[in-house]
């Protein structure tokens, strides 16, 4: 019984200690978001709910700007770099957005959504080679994302590289069977497995 108490208390405090140490205060409106900004100006998590509130709604000059003051106060804000890469990139700034997802990648090797930002990125300004770099780092992390292999099947076929579109798009079936155009990309490595005999 003992040791039961003290494996709840532990879990008690566990969960305690991740609430605490959350880097993201919750916020359902902008309105919401500004006035837990105003409350605590110099506290980095309220600026990043203020950016997501913005980014939500569309707004993303401001939700740049709350990214931006977010990662001014805390510096190692891989998220907040993350959701600024995002936004500069609803906001058309693909240029700015690459250095956010970079920054954010710098911050954590292993944070396989800002890989594939990153990819996409590159995609846009047809960096391929980067843009393939990038994908492949992300589906090293985590390898369950089906549009990932969509995404980077798209950049090997682009470069004529039957062979890994293939795979990639294999991948991208063995994840997502039923996507709406699965009969059209069995189509596709039907006909690039022609092509390479």
């Amino acid at each position: 019984m003992t040791r039961i108490r003290k494996l709840y208390r532990l879990a008690a405090f566990t969960m305690l200690a991740a609430f605490i140490a959350a880097p993201v205060v919750q916020a359902q409106t902008i309105a919401d978001a500004k006035t837990k900004v105003e409350a605590m100006p110099d506290d980095p998590p309220r600026h990043y709910n203020l950016g997501i509130a913005y980014y939500k709604a569309g707004q993303y000059s401001d939700a740049i700007s709350a990214f931006q003051k977010a990662v001014e106060l805390k510096e190692d804000y891989k998220e907040a770099f993350y959701n600024l890469g995002l936004s500069q990139e609803k906001a058309r700034q693909t240029s700015n957005a690459i250095k956010s997802y970079q920054k954010a990648t710098q911050l954590d090797a292993k944070y396989a959504d800002a890989h594939a930002a990153l990819g996409g990125a590159y995609r846009k300004i047809k960096s391929t080679r980067n843009a393939i770099r990038s994908y492949q780092a992300a589906i090293q992390i985590n390898g369950r994302k089906a549009n990932w292999h969509y995404n980077l099947g798209i950049l090997y076929q682009t470069r004529e590289d039957y062979r890994n579109a293939i795979k990639s798009y294999e991948n991208y079936l063995r994840l997502a069977p039923r996507a709406r155009n699965a009969k059209s990309i069995r189509d596709i490595v039907a006909q690039m497995k022609d092509a390479i005999g």
